[in-house]
């Protein structure tokens, strides 16, 4: 007749025994009380067992960690601490909105009698009961912007009959950015960049480059074409946004199309990449842009230039060249 151990008690044989399974310690058998199933393993994270009626216990979950984000992905590092933001005019306000991530769409919310003027091509969406004419903003001005500025002599201004929401695009896959021009004295716009604005009061202007380097070797043209008024205006722009005030005698040398927008303040130039090595096999071209304040600076890191390129050379079968980032200041 077998006998079984009281309490305290070891077993016939194997004095001193603490009681459960013959021979094993309390717990899992042959396992150390924890994580079942690997003998020595460090613990980890469990959610514990699961059951459900008539179901002998389930599988163990482990408690997943997040990872932390990389110091590189956060805005908060050394390219803010250079006195960079990145550009955050909101996606939406009176009477308009953006929508999309990418390729963005500016909607624009028209009350009966409202107005918005925009590049030719540009519309996208709007009803039958909204009727377009077109302006030059004048016969100079509108023959300076064709043959000086490249942009078109004409803007199209989109008057609604009814209330009716109008949607407008740039002309290449990109972002809008907004502009609320009354809180500038006047913004020098890079070519082409100029999307929509409110209303029909945005005034245009046009004006040589400083000098002959800036109008053959900046990127910009030979003119200059200014926007000027108090509605909201809207520039097209590639990849991420970053804009700078920039302190009075403080410079900036950036990739010549990056440069989307910057104030009248601000004065532009370039300067030679570096060596005759460098300029021949850096891939930067022979000079740069430079900026020197005071004023703001708007850059972008994938303009429409970069894009095109990069997609003819894939086309072509050739090696992509690495063009500049979006600036360096200089000390």
């Amino acid at each position: 007749k077998m006998m079984y151990p009281m309490v305290g008690q070891g077993m016939p044989g194997q004095p001193g025994m603490p009681m459960g399974h013959p021979g094993m310690p309390m717990g899992q058998p042959g396992m150390p009380m924890g994580q079942p199933g690997v003998p020595g393993q460090p613990q980890t994270a469990w959610a514990g067992p699961q059951q459900t009626h008539g179901a002998s216990r389930a599988a163990e979950i482990p408690v997943a960690v997040p990872a932390e984000i990389p110091q590189q992905m956060r805005m908060g590092g050394a390219l803010q601490k250079s006195g960079f933001v990145q550009s955050d005019h909101g996606r939406s306000g009176e009477g308009w909105e953006i929508v999309g991530e990418d390729s963005q769409i500016l909607v624009a919310k028209l009350e009966a009698g409202g107005e918005i003027m925009a590049e030719p091509g540009g519309l996208l969406t709007k009803a039958s009961t909204t009727h377009p004419s077109v302006n030059m903003g004048g016969l100079s001005t509108g023959f300076k912007r064709c043959c000086c500025a490249e942009e078109s002599c004409f803007r199209i201004i989109w008057k609604a009959q009814q209330p009716d929401i109008v949607s407008v695009t740039p002309y290449f896959p990109a972002k809008v950015l907004p502009i609320d021009l009354s809180k500038h004295s006047g913004l020098f716009v890079k070519k082409k960049a100029w999307v929509a604005s409110l209303g029909r009061d945005t005034e245009f202007g046009v004006e040589p480059a400083p000098s002959c380097a800036t109008a053959c070797c900046a990127g910009q043209g030979c003119f200059l074409t200014s926007i000027k008024g108090k509605d909201m205006s809207f520039l097209s722009i590639g990849g991420t946004v970053v804009e700078k005030t920039l302190a009075d005698g403080e410079e900036l040398v950036l990739e010549q199309s990056s440069l989307v927008a910057w104030a009248p303040t601000v004065r532009l130039d370039v300067i030679r990449t570096g060596n005759c090595c460098t300029m021949c096999c850096g891939g930067q071209g022979l000079f740069q842009a430079r900026v020197t304040g005071p004023g703001l600076v708007i850059i972008q890191s994938m303009s429409f230039e970069k894009a095109r390129q990069a997609y003819m050379q894939a086309a072509l079968g050739q090696k992509p060249s690495q063009s500049g980032g979006i600036g360096m200041p200089i000390s």
